[in-house]
């Protein structure tokens, strides 16, 4: 709580002091101008170099579905894998 009304005070004498000199604005904003544009040409940059590092290749893959053998279950009755056990089971 105490903490807040520092920091309103200290906003207040910020401002107080900052618009007190039209210079002072104009600096400022010229300072946010700028950033805005170093920002913009920065994600620019980025964006471009992403996609020339990680451009996206398409990849075709033709499966002829019929001559793929569809494979029994692994552990049915009729199969020659036996599923290994702790303990013998009795018959």
């Amino acid at each position: 709580m105490f903490k807040n009304f520092i920091i309103i005070i200290l906003v207040f004498l910020l401002c107080s002091l900052l618009f007190q000199n039209k210079e002072n604005v104009n600096i400022l904003v010229k300072d946010l101008v700028d950033t805005k544009e170093l920002v913009v040409d920065g994600t620019n940059y980025v964006t471009k170099a992403f996609e020339k590092e990680f451009s996206v290749h398409e990849f075709k893959v033709d499966i002829d579905l019929p001559s793929m053998q569809i494979q029994k279950e692994p552990f049915t009755k009729g199969s020659d894998i036996q599923e290994d056990t702790f303990f013998e089971e009795e018959k």
